[in-house]
């Protein structure tokens, strides 16, 4: 009986022990785990500027709501008066990895806002073959953009003129038989660029300042006004736009400072603001005086987006090149 009993003492003490062992191994994963959970985010992979553009969404969709509108003939940024102090930097004439050195440059000028263009022929040099890599990546020049806390400009075309082979239409567009009028609304041209264009805005949408990225404003064609008179085509445009980019990015044309230009270039009845284009040297209190006339009231903050050189005065905005 005393046998017994110490062997099931034992046995007990054994069966103790063994449940403590247990109970300490899960103690100490669950430990592990807390700690792994509590230090896992300082080992997630940095953001790459390479990564896919709807990353930005992402990351950018913890925090207060964005805003960058146009009211008392002034531009607001969150509630605040905000002056535009701008240049272009082309995605599309600067090596990839000298981009963020060109835009710590213009930074370091006084710039907040950098213009570009976007070059079709460059992302689809022949008809269906997209580009949208090496120099060609305009994601990753939109992200830079953003790390630096510069806004963008972006100026879509689809004729960007900017000195660029053939104002940025692909080549092909030329084969096409029977011949398309380009710049205007002949449907086979339009087909064409709501094809491009429904391939290009869905991506650059992500980018915009309400959604957390750096694009406040895009503009469309580039001064129609000193080229044509086609306002269906202007109209045509504006629609596209508006489709695929929704009511909160603003929408501007670019004209020359004159009531002809204007008249032609801009596209009143669908809210996208004018801006006007002047030279060095004009006096730029006419120019935005003209201005008004063809915005809205309370919707014309002074701007002109192409002058040749830098213009920092106390205008509510003015860009350079």
């Amino acid at each position: 009986m005393t046998t017994t009993v110490k062997k099931s003492g034992i046995s007990g003490l054994r069966a103790m022990a063994k449940k403590r062992r247990l109970g300490t191994t899960i103690f100490m994963l669950l430990l592990a785990l807390l700690a792994f959970g509590s230090f896992a985010p300082a080992f997630a992979p940095l953001h790459s500027f390479s990564s896919s553009h709807s990353d930005l969404a992402t990351l950018n969709s913890v925090g207060n709501e964005r805003k960058f509108e146009i009211a008392d003939d002034m531009f607001w940024k969150d509630g605040k008066p905000f002056q535009i102090i701008g240049g272009d930097v082309h995605y599309f004439r600067v090596l990839p990895e000298y981009w963020e050195d060109r835009l710590l440059r213009a930074k370091a000028l006084g710039l907040n806002t950098i213009q570009t263009y976007v070059a079709w022929n460059l992302h689809e040099p022949r008809e269906g073959q997209l580009v949208f890599e090496g120099i060609a990546d305009i994601f990753s020049f939109l992200n830079l953009c953003q790390k630096l806390d510069l806004l963008v400009m972006l100026r879509v075309g689809p004729y960007i003129c900017a000195e660029w082979d053939f104002g940025g239409f692909p080549a092909w567009l030329l084969a096409i038989e029977p011949a398309v009028r380009l710049r205007s609304s002949d449907r086979a041209f339009i087909d064409l660029v709501e094809r491009w264009w429904g391939i290009l805005l869905p991506k650059i949408v992500s980018y915009a300042y309400k959604n957390g990225g750096p694009i406040m404003m895009v503009q469309i064609e580039n001064e129609f006004g000193s080229y044509g008179d086609d306002k269906a085509y202007l109209h045509h445009l504006a629609k596209i736009a508006r489709k695929h980019l929704g009511d909160d990015v603003i929408l501007y044309t670019t004209d020359g400072g004159s009531r002809e230009n204007l008249n032609k270039g801009t596209i009143p009845g669908d809210t996208v603001f004018s801006a006007v284009d002047f030279t060095t040297g004009d006096d730029p209190w006419p120019n935005f005086k003209l201005q008004k006339e063809f915005n809205a009231p309370g919707k014309s903050p002074p701007l002109s987006t192409l002058v040749s050189f830098c213009l920092l005065l106390s205008y509510q905005a003015i860009s350079c090149y």
